[in-house]
């Protein structure tokens, strides 16, 4: 059976779980092929993307990559490539603003249009993320796509105030004429029909991860031992949403408050010299090591000397909120105990007490003392461990996940 997965970018290393994804229906027997607006990173020898020849199976609507490029000069190569095209009719339509907003502004539908001489066929055509999902749309009216339409919502694509602006007319054509709505969560499930979408239509379906490649290697005693701090660990792009800041934060007040607990920062982002400064302004140095991007290898061997993982996501100034973020998942798989949010879809991954723990967005003495708490012994982290494997294995296994994606597309 053949499937076509519509991307903005491919590859994209931030988002594994398309990657996943897309083998796991390889694996299932599904011919796979890609539509990706951009291309991205070059994938490194021996990479899966690599290994399974991924590549091969993808077509590019713009050879060069966008994410590392300034606004004006993406539509500037856009231009470039379009300008060619323009004696067909099917890409002067495409051109239509009026007809088709921001698919036809940025140019990726004209893109498209001269890109694709035969339409795409497939038997389930599987869009990730919202706008990416009104493009599919579009090149299906435009005769570019035939095939039932899948499109899968995230997080960013159903909270930031400004993707919800400039596509409220296209959601709502999108929901009318798209077969299929997967959001990952039963938050944004909620969020889909208060938008105006049919409940027949969604159905959810969680991202996963690959629970064989976690060892699980649960706390060996009910509290951290006495004679060296809590290991607190956090792996996140430093970016708003993650919170790392409130994380910080809470951890210079438990050094106030004479409590030993570390933290070590794994991951890179806008937001790194600004914690770099705020750790050396508090003296901190000894506290709060931000380590900027590490490699698998480097983040497995972090989760295996933690005691606790710590993600506190809030709500983006632009609304950007989270969908369930896989770093839990992975340090939960881990048996990691984790501390995180009450934030989107977080509450369906963590049950506060048994499996995790669960503060206010943005509470800094919330996080600090809970911190504090589990220092001190108040908590059972074999406990909460195994079961936050359990949790992980029943609801968040990617093996079982593909296998009803299977399911559902055959």
């Amino acid at each position: 059976m053949s499937v076509l997965f519509v991307l903005p970018e491919f590859p994209r290393y931030s988002e594994t779980f398309v990657i996943d994804q897309i083998v796991g229906l390889l694996d299932r027997g599904f011919d796979v092929r890609i539509l990706a607006v951009s291309r991205g990173a070059t994938p490194p020898p021996g990479d899966v993307v690599a290994l399974r020849g991924l590549m091969d199976r993808a077509t590019f609507i713009f050879p060069h990559a966008a994410s590392a490029a300034a606004g004006w000069q993406v539509a500037l190569r856009r231009l470039r490539d379009v300008l060619p095209g323009l004696p067909r009719a099917r890409v002067r339509r495409a051109l239509s603003v009026r007809r088709y907003g921001h698919a036809a502004k940025s140019l990726v539908l004209a893109g498209a249009a001269r890109r694709l001489r035969e339409p795409l066929k497939a038997r389930a055509i599987i869009a990730h993320f919202g706008p990416t999902g009104v493009l599919a749309a579009h090149l299906r009216t435009l005769g570019l796509l035939d095939g039932p339409l899948y499109t899968v919502f995230h997080g960013y694509d159903l909270s930031r105030h400004s993707v919800l602006e400039r596509h409220v007319q296209d959601y709502r054509r999108l929901f009318a004429s798209g077969e299929h709505m997967l959001p990952i969560s039963s938050l944004w499930s909620r969020k889909l029909m208060t938008l105006g979408c049919a409940p027949e239509k969604i159905h959810v379906h969680r991202m996963g991860v690959d629970i064989d490649s976690f060892r699980f290697a649960p706390p060996e005693h009910r509290v951290p031992e006495q004679t060296r701090p809590l290991r607190v660990l956090c792996v996140a792009r430093l970016v708003e949403k993650k919170g790392v800041a409130y994380l910080c934060d809470a951890v210079a007040q438990l050094s106030w408050r004479r409590i030993p607990v570390e933290l070590e920062v794994i991951g890179d982002g806008p937001l790194q010299d600004e914690l770099v400064r705020f750790v050396t302004a508090k003296a901190l140095g000894e506290r709060i090591f931000i380590r900027g991007r590490r490699d698998k290898a480097y983040v497995q061997a972090a989760l295996a000397r933690a005691d606790v993982f710590a993600l506190p996501s809030v709500t983006a100034v632009d609304g950007d909120q989270e969908g369930i973020p896989v770093s839990l998942m992975e340090a939960m798989a881990s048996g990691v105990p984790c501390l995180s949010t009450v934030h989107s879809g977080i509450p369906e991954l963590i049950e506060h007490g048994r499996s995790g723990w669960l503060v206010p967005e943005r509470d800094v003495d919330a996080l600090a003392d809970t911190l504090a708490g589990i220092q001190r012994g108040d908590h059972d982290l074999p406990a909460i461990a195994r079961y936050a494997r359990h949790t992980v294995e029943t609801h968040f296994n990617q093996s079982r996940l593909h296998d009803q994606l299977a399911a559902r597309l055959a």
